[in-house]
């Protein structure tokens, strides 16, 4: 079941990640501007019908009203404003100074996204009135009236930039963090030991912190004019709950238990249907912002529901108090922003929800980490011993207790397996004239030799003083002979250039045979009365 649903995540983010392609290279919102005082402040609009601007007079219609500019001089004056999912004009009189909408060229959506809105003004507006309209993209939504900042641009950007910095250090921080967890496990993939829980969370911590970063100001100032980066928080929210769900899983007792899976599911349902709304233009991503909330809260609740359960089942141990306290500090600061959001309607976006979880995840991490690298630790250790049980010492190659695990009847599935016996030559004669020394050295050479033919298209074993066994899976005849001829042409080259020492390996090869071997034992006997006849032949030579 689990990895239907990551093979079925994965195809989901694959296709949300080139739509993300699409939007970045082709997505843009038309903005149209005419050919601004030192420092910046903070002006107050006025309402069309000439009251005060306030939360009573902004209707789902949107906003009409004037702002007034003062102090324009020179030519580095700026007014910006923070539109969120708003299409903009501004008037200058009867001229038509500034507009933002979404490009006509723009597919699978139809909003601007969240836009800094850059006015660059003229002496000849100072003193003048300004007059705005704002229209929600969204009939059933406006998000309030935006902040207008007057005067110098840098100075705009550093006060943006001094009240979001906090949050763009959280966020860099989780991004950081995720992508040295997922190159953590990647470099050591081939290690048995390693947690391979820590991609979950590597990803999980990538995924917060990408959808808080882009959702900030800041960010849509950096990237202004890109609209994609408007919709990468609500992917970003979509994809959270199948990692967050399948890593908080196997932390658990109960990781079996197919509830689990139900939010998992839920969430992939929701992330093919938003796909296909945007794709088809149906809906936009923040049109169905409720449902994705819903899934999260869903996935909330089912953790709960276990953790529960757990602790009934085995009681109040240290892991559950760790998971439960987390999960109280996430679920506290998903409440906080949320409430945040819904009465400010959506102009304020609290960061109550990333602290919480990069305190969380940083303590799940180094929890992992730390179990992880007592289990390489630990691992080290038996790859040790394992490769004393089962290596020859003298040359590196396997051993007899390697080739009898490899061969059991009851663990390799012998068909289509080749056996080659080779055995040396003259050895005796070499060790009792040249000394053992010199004898170690002919048995060394000789595997050598062994390994870079042979060796090439299967595993060598040394079984014993002069004999070596090579067992070759999917083997052929035809590869027998192509490194049969080569293991002779090296021995050939290694004679010439030997003053002492004069390698001859005799070799033999059979393939098995359901029809008359029982296993690959009879096969290797076949193998070595072949090899016996090579040997002969040689000595007659």
């Amino acid at each position: 079941m689990e990895k239907v649903i990551r093979k079925t995540y994965i195809l989901i983010c694959l296709a949300l990640f080139a739509l993300l392609v699409y939007y970045f290279l082709r997505y843009r919102v038309s903005i149209t501007t005419e050919e601004p005082k030192m420092g910046m402040e903070v002006i107050e609009p006025v309402a069309s019908e000439g009251k005060q601007a306030d939360e009573e007079l902004i209707l789902e219609k949107g906003w009409k009203g004037r702002v007034h500019v003062d102090g324009v001089t020179g030519k580095y004056c700026h007014l910006m404003f923070y539109t969120i999912h708003q299409t903009v004009e501004i008037y200058h009189g009867a001229a038509r100074v500034y507009s933002m909408t979404p490009s006509p060229k723009n597919s699978f959506a139809k909003t601007p996204g969240c836009v800094w809105n850059d006015v660059l003004l003229t002496e000849d507006m100072n003193g003048a009135d300004l007059y705005v309209v704002l229209t929600p993209v969204y009939k059933d939504k406006f998000y309030g009236l935006p902040d207008f900042y007057l005067g110098e641009k840098g100075s705009i950007v550093l006060q943006i930039l001094a009240k979001e910095i906090l949050i763009v250090i959280v966020s860099l921080i989780l991004i950081s963090a995720g992508s040295i967890m997922c190159w953590y496990v990647f470099y050591n993939r081939k290690n048995s030991e390693v947690d391979k829980d820590l991609v979950l969370l590597g990803v999980l911590q990538l995924l917060v912190g990408l959808w808080r970063v882009s959702d900030t100001e800041l960010a849509k100032m950096l990237f202004h004019g890109l609209p994609v980066f408007s919709l990468l928080p609500f992917i970003a929210l979509m994809m959270l709950v199948v990692p967050f769900v399948l890593f908080l899983k196997d932390l658990y007792t109960t990781r079996d238990f197919i509830i689990w899976y139900v939010p998992c599911w839920v969430s992939i349902g929701v992330m093919g249907l938003a796909l296909f709304l945007q794709f088809f233009n149906l809906l936009d991503f923040r049109q169905i912002l409720l449902p994705i909330l819903l899934t999260i809260v869903f996935a909330i609740l089912t953790i709960l529901y276990m953790t529960a359960r757990e602790w009934r089942r085995n009681g109040w141990s240290a892991k559950l108090r760790r998971n439960l306290l987390g999960m109280t500090v996430v679920v506290l600061g998903v409440c906080m922003d949320m409430a945040t959001y819904h009465f400010s309607h959506g102009k304020y976006v609290s960061s109550f929800v990333i602290l919480g979880f990069l305190l969380y995840a940083v303590a799940l991490g180094v929890n992992l980490f730390k179990e992880s690298g007592a289990l390489i630790v630990a691992g080290k250790g038996a790859h040790s011993m394992e490769m004393l049980a089962y290596h020859d010492k003298l040359t590196g190659t396997f051993n007899r207790a390697a080739f009898i695990v490899d061969t059991d009847p009851y663990a390799v599935e012998p068909d289509n397996y080749v056996v080659v016996v080779l055995d040396l030559n003259n050895l005796k004669y070499c060790n009792d004239h040249l000394g053992h020394e010199m004898g170690d050295k002919y048995i060394c050479d000789s595997a050598e030799i062994i390994r870079n033919t042979f060796g090439t298209i299967g595993s060598v074993y040394r079984m014993g003083g002069d004999e070596f066994y090579c067992l070759i899976p999917k083997g052929g005849k035809a590869a027998c002979r192509e490194q049969l001829l080569n293991m002779e042409r090296m021995v050939e080259e290694y004679n010439k250039k030997s003053e002492i020492i004069k390698i001859g390996i005799a070799c033999g090869y059979a393939r098995y045979d359901n029809r008359i071997d029982f296993d690959l034992n009879a096969t290797a006997k076949r193998a070595d009365q072949l090899m016996y006849q090579n040997k002969e032949e040689m000595k007659k030579q």
